[in-house]
């Protein structure tokens, strides 16, 4: 039995070091050029070719106009104090001198610090905090493997201790979508801590997730409680769906730090504050009595559901409790198929890829999904079942490029092979 629970934890972890949350951050923009070339006269179907052509080059004058009319515009939405800054230091980047770029937006960021937060209005913190984004990816891009270590800025305190005495600042509340930025940043913090093997990553993610509840009105009567307690296991899950959100970040991003929280517990063996974290991150991308769930949802709802059959198993495992795992699993295997079969993005008049619409998710979480459901079935002596599981599952990892998998499924059709020819 341990060594099926064993294959079933390197598996779920070996997924979600794959499936990274995405994180989405404004910053100031860049535009792209366009160019075209002149195609031959010919005929296409009764139509002229050079007519076509002038109106693909009409459409293309078009959007680069509107690309450089959005270029002016990203940033007039900076005061003129750091507008040249940052411009430069974009440039500059793009050219690749980062250690320029690094200098231009550090000034840019020192100025915009110094200025009042009006200056800055509407939403002054999500510019401010834009900026820093820009610099900390800037830096980290030019830093080399020995700086990677250093410790992590408390972001989480701007724009409070870290502007202090900045003019405005320190009288000014933040607004909901602003304090969602917060969010944003410390589970980037979060991760960042957990990539450098820093001990940051529980504070980054329990202050991420408190927040998050704190907007919701969850856990409003004890913020400062530490999020592993068993409080929020019976809170409604209905005041996280409601709540409202910028067109920037998306119920993903929203229920990432819970789920980092989650797996952060379970690879502790913190199970019963694990399990809670992944039920509300469950019920926030797949809610109750909701059709129109995207498939991305859909398949990270069916990947923590898979974790939370893992997390099942970890205990002794009765009858019930296999049960229960088996449930989760068959739950997240239907969810998967459903999202396989239901129509994708379509393409522009058929030009260029299809659109991401989440369904990568899906493809990675299966073969794991089947392999946990044939260790289940192997423990329940359906032989027969777990390998027929198994051999979808090798088939699965390797289509995916999941290579443990197909290792861990591999060596469980060799014990189930031994264990028919025993019996």
């Amino acid at each position: 039995m341990s060594a099926i629970r064993d294959g079933q934890c390197r598996l779920v972890r070996r997924l979600n070091s794959r499936l990274a949350w995405r994180q989405v951050v404004t910053r100031p923009a860049v535009c792209r050029g366009f160019s075209s070339t002149t195609p031959p006269q010919s005929t296409i179907g009764g139509v002229r070719v050079s007519k076509l052509f002038a109106a693909l080059l009409t459409l293309g004058i078009g959007a680069t106009g509107l690309g450089l009319y959005e270029f002016y515009t990203s940033f007039t939405l900076w005061p003129e104090q750091v507008r040249g800054d940052l411009r430069a230091g974009i440039k500059a980047r793009n050219q690749g001198d980062l250690s320029l770029s690094e200098r231009y937006i550090t000034r840019a960021f020192q100025t915009a610090l110094s200025l009042p937060y009006q200056t800055f209005a509407p939403d002054p913190y999500l510019k401010l905090s834009g900026i820093a984004s820009l610099l900390s990816e800037v830096a980290s891009d030019r830093a080399g493997p020995s700086e990677q270590n250093s410790p992590l800025p408390d972001a989480e305190k701007t724009p409070s201790t870290v502007v202090e005495g900045a003019p405005g600042w320190s009288s000014y509340t933040l607004s909901n979508e602003e304090r969602l930025r917060r969010v944003a940043l410390a589970y980037k913090l979060g991760q960042l801590a957990s990539e450098r093997d820093l001990d940051e990553e529980k504070k980054w993610l329990i202050w991420a997730v408190e927040e998050v509840l704190r907007l919701s009105g969850l856990g409003m009567t004890n913020a400062n409680s530490d999020t592993n307690t068993k409080a929020h296991e019976n809170s409604g899950f209905s005041a996280l769906e409601d709540l409202e959100l910028p067109s920037w970040m998306s119920k993903t991003d929203l229920g990432a730090p819970l789920e980092a929280l989650g797996a952060l517990y379970a690879k502790k063996g913190r199970i019963e504050y694990a399990m809670p974290l992944y039920l509300q991150a469950i019920s926030l991308l797949l809610p109750p009595k909701v059709n129109n769930v995207s498939i991305e949802d859909r398949c990270r709802a069916a990947q923590l559901m898979n974790n939370l059959s893992e997390l099942i198993m970890r205990r002794p495992p009765t009858p019930e409790v296999r049960a229960q795992a088996e449930a989760w699993a068959r739950q997240a295997l239907g969810i998967i198929e459903r999202a396989q079969v239901q129509p994708g993005s379509s393409q522009w008049f058929g030009w260029g890829q299809p659109a991401d619409d989440g369904r990568e998710v899906c493809e990675q979480a299966l073969g794991v999904v089947l392999f946990n459901l044939g260790s289940l079935r192997e423990m329940s002596s359906d032989l027969d079942g777990a390998k027929k599981l198994f051999e979808k599952s090798a088939e699965q990892c390797s289509k995916v490029g999941i290579r443990e998998g197909v290792v861990e499924a591999q060596e469980a059709l060799r014990r189930v092979e031994k264990m028919k020819k025993v019996g």
